[in-house]
């Protein structure tokens, strides 16, 4: 078929990043339309997890009609129960929608086609379910009744800010007529029988042609240009790397139209570069809501603003057009008037101040970032790769990397949208940080868990200052590697659901105990012998083979010899304890001949000071997963006056009596 030139060389780039240059037409239309449409909802979603197209792409076999399906909680895509649980505990709340999509690889909008798609959206929606299902199917269901019943029956406290809501996208490559009255009716009774199982808030149904495809795309690359009113207009200060900036002054109304999609989603690609994610009903938001409503006019006194940051803005009289912004301050805001205008509140009176910088410098849009951010309770993890150890792994990833199979650290999002790089070369911050705890320090069973979640567990033993970046390399390559052979086939999808295991593995097998992660001698030796394999593709997928093999007869130890249940394995320590212990039997424990000699400085932030009953001074260094003890008797030249909050480096010791971790060579950080 014939695609409309613009779409075919967007469908054909991304056949190119995702090698699916053998993979039949249709099948890889239907991945690109799922891939399009939900980035739309979750702009860095596919690249931060590898396996969430898979999941997603639900089409073949007893798929009910349905081509693509997604959950999305609190605005992520989620794949598992585990996730879900990871983001109810770090929100205390949920926001639930639920995504079908039906895509066809031709021009016409079929109503019999549209029929069996809204059948099976139904059915799975109901609580009986009479159509077969396939697997992918059935791993949605299961997240969806764990959600709505499992998770309340066992006594989980989650705050619903309101009922699940629906969304279905219809999608072909033709023009859509807004007059096909019959598939608007077959679509009302879709929504009607929806709202009548009396369990979601509401269900929308969109036909998307190529056209809207077209701006879908648009949107997500941040390539789109939007014109609003303003009431005014206040150009700011000149400075240097800043092609232009003004103060505007706006009613809600006309700036809604810049959050909103065509089809009606807000616009989630513009808050990319903003530090945290929309939160919900809380307090804050909710006095934001009922300035609104009760008392519109005071909405610019007692709100701080939307800063937006741009390639370009031109103003003409009282309307400025705004060219590929990002809102990198007023998350909160923009949404809770998004929302407020989707509940039908009059938003028209509501005035809004926005400051718009124009620049295409990468440095003073971070110090942007930053200094618009620094007021409000952020996350740290939203400011990690900013650190400079991340500038540093990334050029080492790319002073490294072979020409042939060459990897990139893409430590921002979409630090490479607008090259030739496939997608399969690039390694974000999750996989990164997921793939070393599982290689590195031995810890598989966590390794799945959420990137903010690990950052706070893991705290003092990863991206640390003084660290080797080698085992990091080794850990994105050994991922890299390991994937590939996953989309090849040579590994099953049950097996590759364990490849923080197998990482693991593919490890001990080759290079014996790891070394400390801290003694740079020993894991750079570590890391050369791994990087001998993993440099030769065939030696590689030997090992990895290898590495499959032993894992299996593990298994079969856990479940036969040691009765354990084998839905247990993955996230169980005990599970890794075996695969560590019978891996030493069987391949040895050491290549390396260094010893450390070498002892760690870490670095962390004094929290408390104090005196005992002798009159001497002592306090607490922030540290996971307790704080970290110092006496002025093991410093004795540290001076404690005012070194609460400072920064400090430490080395850390046992106290032999008791075997309790403390600090030594405290030092104020200049």
């Amino acid at each position: 078929m014939q695609l409309e030139p613009i779409i075919n060389a967007r469908f054909k780039k991304f056949r190119d990043s995702y090698d699916l240059q053998k993979v039949q037409d249709g099948v890889a239309f239907e991945k690109f339309v799922n891939h399009t449409i939900l980035t739309a909802h979750q702009p860095d979603a596919f690249s931060a997890d590898t396996e969430l197209l898979d999941s997603v792409c639900v089409g073949g076999e007893w798929d009910m009609g349905i081509d693509g399906m997604a959950v999305k909680l609190n605005g992520l895509l989620i794949k598992s129960i585990e996730e879900a649980n990871d983001i109810i505990q770090k929100f205390k709340r949920a926001n639930l929608e639920f995504i079908f999509i039906q895509s066809k690889y031709k021009h016409t909008f079929d109503s019999g086609e549209f029929n069996k798609f809204i059948s099976g959206v139904r059915d799975f929606l109901s609580d009986q379910h009479l159509l077969p299902m396939n697997d992918q199917v059935k791993e949605m269901l299961a997240i969806k009744d764990y959600l709505l019943n499992d998770i309340v029956d066992t006594g989980g406290k989650i705050m619903w800010d309101k009922n699940p809501s629906v969304r279905l996208y219809f999608v072909a490559m033709g023009k859509w007529k807004s007059q096909n009255t019959h598939l608007l009716g077959l679509a009302e009774h879709a929504k009607n029988d929806i709202n009548r199982l009396n369990i979601y808030d509401s269900a929308e149904v969109h036909f998307i042609d190529s056209e809207a495809l077209k701006n879908i795309c648009d949107s997500n690359e941040r390539s789109f240009t939007e014109t609003i009113l303003t009431d005014g207009v206040l150009p700011l200060t000149e400075v240097q790397g800043v092609e232009n900036s003004c103060l505007a002054l706006c009613y809600a109304g006309e700036f809604v139209k810049l959050l909103t999609t065509e089809d009606g989603v807000i616009r989630k690609s513009l808050f990319e570069d903003n530090v945290r994610d929309f939160q919900g009903e809380n307090q804050v938001n909710t006095e934001i809501e009922n300035t609104i409503l009760k008392d519109p006019s005071k909405f610019i006194l007692l709100n701080n603003g939307i800063t937006i940051v741009c390639d370009k803005f031109i103003q003409n009289n009282r309307k400025l057009t705004i060219e590929d912004p990002q809102i990198v301050n007023g998350c909160q805001t923009s949404h809770v008037i998004f929302y407020a205008h989707k509940k039908g509140i009059d938003i028209s009176r509501v005035p809004i101040n926005i400051k718009i910088i124009a620049t295409t410098d990468y440095e003073i849009s971070n110090q942007i970032v930053r200094g618009n951010n620094k007021q409000n309770i952020v996350l740290e993890e939203a400011f990690e790769t900013t650190k400079q150890f991340h500038k540093d792994l990334e050029q080492f990833f790319n002073a490294v990397s072979g020409d042939n199979d060459k990897i990139y650290y893409e430590r921002r999002s979409k630090q490479y949208s607008n090259t030739n790089i496939k997608q399969t070369q690039k390694i974000n911050m999750r996989i990164l940080l997921q793939s070393f705890i599982g290689m590195f320090l031995n810890k598989p069973e966590t390794a799945h868990r959420h990137e903010s979640v690990l950052l706070r567990e893991f705290e003092n033993d990863v991206f640390q200052e003084k660290q080797s970046k080698s085992p990091y390399y080794v850990a994105a390559l050994a991922f890299y590697r390991l994937e590939k052979l996953y989309r090849d086939g040579k590994i099953s999808k049950e097996v590759y659901a364990f490849r923080a295991q197998l990482l693991m593995l593919f490890r001990q097998i080759i290079a014996g105990d790891c070394p400390s992660i801290n003694f740079e001698k020993g894991i750079d030796e570590h890391c050369d012998v791994l990087l001998k394999v993993l440099n030769n593709e065939k030696s590689t997928g030997e090992r990895f083979e290898q590495a499959i093999d032993f894992f299996e007869g593990c298994k079969q130890k856990w479940v036969k010899e040691l009765k354990k249940s084998p839905f247990s394995m993955k996230d169980v320590a005990d599970f890794t304890t075996l695969l560590l212990t019978e891996a030493r039997k069987e391949f040895g424990k050491q290549t390396s001949n260094l010893v450390e000699d070498e002892k760690f400085v870490y670095t962390g932030v004094v929290l408390s000071l104090l005196t005992d009953k002798w009159g001497k001074q002592f306090g607490f260094i922030k540290r996971q997963p307790a704080n970290i003890f110092f006496h002025s008797n093991s410093n004795r030249y540290l001076k404690f006056d005012d070194l609460k909050g400072k920064s400090v480096t430490y080395r850390i010791e046992t106290n032999p009596k008791d075997q309790r971790l403390f600090a030594v060579d405290v030092k104020t950080v200049e």
